[in-house]
């Protein structure tokens, strides 16, 4: 696919800091699972661009995704998920963690030093994710993903992962 070429690795993070430096663009920075792809992770990714200029999107690898998410996660893998996310308008550059762990963009972080950090507000790593973006320089900005007519809570791919088990069971 075209969009393939959206998928980049950790090298050339510090390359797209360098360039955006000079040319006083903002750069904004955000990671998931991303899964199951929904309405809830688009809107997350407009938010994410309205914000800058060049919108850098990091997903956990298959190993992290499987220790966050347990058995039978992640269910597309992290070549995919990938490829899915570059496919969207609003994602400038996709890069598939090298790191580990609920912290899995440390590395990657201090490579980019983005001047924004989009963080679901539910997130249970806020004050860990705050800190690290602070050390390099940016802010965190935490937001909602709540699609149009859902109600509190918005929409998760755990959310349907049981709807589809239970249609599974009938």
């Amino acid at each position: 696919m075209q969009t393939d070429k959206k998928i980049i690795k950790y090298k050339d993070l510090s390359k797209i800091r360098k360039r955006a430096s000079s040319e006083g663009e903002t750069i904004v920075f955000t990671s998931g699972c991303y899964d199951l792809l929904h309405l809830g992770h688009v809107m997350h990714f407009h938010y994410c661009k309205s914000k800058g200029d060049i919108f850098v999107v990091t997903i956990g690898n298959d190993k992290t995704i499987r220790e966050l998410k347990g058995q039978g996660s992640p269910v597309h893998n992290e070549k995919f998920r990938a490829r899915m996310i570059a496919a969207i308008e609003y994602v400038d550059h996709v890069v598939i963690s090298e790191e580990f762990g609920k912290m899995d963009h440390n590395i990657s972080m201090g490579l980019l030093k983005p001047d924004l950090f989009v963080l679901n507000a539910t997130d249970s790593a806020v004050a860990e994710k705050k800190k690290l973006v602070e050390e390099h320089g940016g802010k965190l900005v935490l937001c909602k993903r709540l699609p149009p007519g859902h109600k509190k809570g918005g929409v998760s791919t755990t959310q349907i992962k049981k709807k589809i088990s239970r249609y599974g069971s009938k």
